[in-house]
Order: structure tokens, then sequence, then C-alpha cells
């Protein structure tokens, strides 16, 4: 009776035990399952989000957009305003190709620029049948050699001094090609900067980019920067005539820069020369004031004067809060002895071929300028400007608007994505 009881009782207590043991089996499988599920949707293939496109680094598109509506007095014979949509006043409107390869030799870099122009009012190219006008070079780069550039690009002179030529550009020097503005009554001064690049297609004597040009820059850690170019010619036997020569020197103090250029053209066999020096202090990371000088001289050929200009510029900005910017400045140019086809007008600008002219006169020009940027963001901002022209002696705006002085003020939205 006893042993029956107990053998019950332990046939019920082991089914009891088999029918939990099966319950937790099948939870853990179940749990196991669940985990397992789990990771291989971690480690599935995610569709990938929405979101900018992007581009290797050998191939780099970029755009900018300007535009610019002005007001400008005097800007007919019988002295009446024009209210217009040309060129726009900070940065002609463009779009490229840029992009850097590396090789399998160490610390040197394939680097290249395709960079075309256009008009936003009609959409035309910058130059008729010239596709890349802008830039079309190619070259090397590396922390020893520094940037070799060979093909259409800025003069060497024009990236040197592009720090103090005006208020709205980078404080250092640097290894980019430096913009000055596009359209503006003290835009002159940058010829001072520019080069002889007679070219068939281009065309043009007096020019701020140069075809076939060789561009040496050099930077070291220390701030010191250094530069050379030479432009090939379009002459069938000889490599002097109309070609340019330009070094150039600039040092990047933590909150100073300065820099300086000589250049030597021949241009149709008379030698011209230019030279600058220049920088800008930052008082605070507000404020940045830039100055510099210009000296330019010509040969004109046979018993005429040889063209001497002197040209001064002074500027500012202001940072006021992440928004906002205001930009002021003055410049002086000084003329004496340019050759002109006619007795008053406008003096042609530096490295013009003024060589046996009829007439040859003296002048002077004045301008002043400001302006504010709303930077709606990183890559877009609107702005308004205003700039004065005051001309002195034989120096008038045209042959045929025989004034003295002109006004011009507008509006603005820029779109930079470089």
């Amino acid at each position: 009776m006893n042993f029956t009881r107990i053998l019950g009782l332990s046939t019920t207590l082991v089914a009891g035990c088999l029918q939990a043991q099966t319950v937790d089996v099948q939870a853990e499988l179940a749990a196991q399952k669940a985990r397992i599920a789990e990771l291989e949707k971690k480690v599935a293939p995610q569709k990938p989000a929405a979101g900018p496109l992007t581009f290797p680094e050998a191939l780099t598109p970029y755009i900018l957009i300007d535009l610019t509506l002005v007001n400008k007095t005097n800007a007919t014979a019988d002295g009446r305003n024009k209210f217009d949509m040309g060129e726009p006043f900070f940065s002609g409107n463009r779009w490229g190709l840029k992009g850097l390869l590396k090789t399998n030799v160490e610390d040197l870099d394939i680097i290249y620029k395709l960079e075309s122009e256009y008009f936003l009012f009609d959409g035309e190219q910058g130059k008729t049948n010239v596709l890349f006008n802008r830039d079309a070079w190619i070259g090397i780069s590396g922390k020893a050699i520094g940037k070799l550039t060979i093909g259409r690009q800025n003069t060497l002179a024009r990236d040197f001094s592009v720090i103090y030529c005006d208020p709205f550009n980078h404080a250092e020097v640097n290894y980019d090609e430096g913009g000055w503005t596009n359209n503006s009554f003290f835009k002159s001064l940058v010829y001072y900067a520019g080069a002889v690049s007679l070219s068939p297609t281009t065309g043009g004597p007096a020019q701020t980019r140069q075809d076939k040009g060789i561009v040496w820059k050099k930077m070291n850690d220390e701030g010191l920067c250094f530069g050379a170019s030479y432009n090939l010619n379009y002459e069938t036997n000889t490599t002097v005539k109309n070609s340019t020569g330009a070094v150039a020197l600039g040092w990047n103090a933590r909150n100073w820069h300065m820099s300086a250029f000589y250049t030597q053209a021949n241009n149709a066999g008379f030698t011209q020369k230019s030279m600058s020096v220049g920088g800008n202090v930052l008082f605070t990371p507000a404020l940045k004031v830039n100055a510099g000088y210009f000296h330019y001289t010509a040969e004109q050929g046979g018993a005429h004067p040889d063209r001497s200009d002197n040209a001064y510029t002074l500027s500012a900005s202001y940072k006021v809060n992440p928004k906002w910017t205001l930009y002021a400045g003055v410049q002086t140019i000084k003329v004496d002895h340019a050759g002109m086809a006619t007795a008053i007008g406008t003096i042609p600008n530096a490295f013009a071929n003024g060589a046996n002219l009829a007439f040859y006169t003296t002048g002077s020009k004045d301008s002043y300028y400001a302006g504010v940027r709303r930077h709606l963001s990183r890559k877009i901002e609107a702005y308004a400007i205003y700039d004065y022209q005051k001309l002195h002696d034989a120096y008038k705006l045209s042959t045929t608007i025989l004034k003295d002085n002109q006004a011009e003020y507008g509006v603005g939205l820029r779109i930079s994505a470089l």
C-alpha cells in the first residue's frame, strides 16, 4: 500500500517535471528565434536615406550665381539714369569642374580645373565660342613642391594682391585663385595685377588671366609664401614678345597678412612693369582693415613719354553678427601720360598697348563704395551696394559721355556652391 502510493506520487512528479521542462525548452527556443531575427534585421542591407548628391574628390562640379539690379547715373550722353540687370557686381557667374587625383608617388597629386562664365540676363557664354574662358589648367601639388599649374588661369599678381584690393575677399595668402569685384567703378585696379596675353581666340592685350600660363606657389608652415609665373606666347619665332613674368612674396601672421609682387611684360616689343605692396590687419575677429599701393610704368615708343601710374586703396569690413557684414572703401588712381586714340575719354587700363598713339593724356579717378551683406545661409546671401566715382582732368566716362562723375546703387542675390 505504501509502496503503491509512493510509486504513484513519483510518477506524478516525474510527469510534472517533464511537462515543465518542455515548457522551458519551448520558451528558450522562442527567445533564441527572436534574438536571431533581431540580429538578421541589424545585418540586413539598409536602404540608403535620401541626402545631398556627393561626388568623388577626383571630380567636383560647382556653380556660382550672382544677380545684381542696379541704377546708374549719367549713363547716357544727356545725363539720364539707367536701371538695368547687367554683369553682377561681386562675381562673374560661373560653373566648372575641378578635381584632385592621388598618384603612387608619395606627396604628389594631380589637380585640374575647367571653368566657364555665363551671363544670367541672357544665358550667353562669357566669351563667344569659348567654353572654359575663365580657367583651363592642369597641375601638380604636394607639401614639398607646393602648387604648379599650367594653362589658362589667373595672373600670379592677382592671386597675391587679392588680400588687400577690396574688403570683400579672404585675409590670408593661399593657393586659391583670387577673385576681385566683377563690375564696379573700382574694378580697374585689378589690371595693375594683370598681364599681357595676346590670343587669337580670347583676344585683348590687357588681361587679368593669362593663356599658356605657368604658375608656381609655395607656402611653408611658418607663414611665408612664394610665387613665380611666366606665360608662353602665341608668337611663332620668339618666347619673349607678348609674354609676362612675375614674382610674388607673402606673409601670413596670426592677426595680419601682407604680400607684394613685381610683374614685367613685353607688350609688342615695349616693356611694361607693375609692382604693388599691401596687406590687412584683423583688429578684432569682426573688424578687418586693408590697404595697398600700386605703381605701373609703360614704354610708349619713339619720343613719346613713358606712362606712369600710382594707385592707392583703403577699405574695411565689419561683421556685425553671423547674419550681417558691412563694407566700405576708397580708391585713388593717378595716371600720367597715358597713350590714347582720342584726346579725351576713358584712359586705357594697365597693360594695354599705348605705344605710338596720337594723344597722351593725364588724369585721375577717385572711387568711394559701400555695401552690406545679409547672410541667408553659408552659401546664400542678399546684398545692397553703392559706389561713386569722380574723374579729374582728361579722364572722362567715355568719348560719348563727357561727364566727370557717376554713381550706382543696387541690390543683389548670390548663391555660391564652390
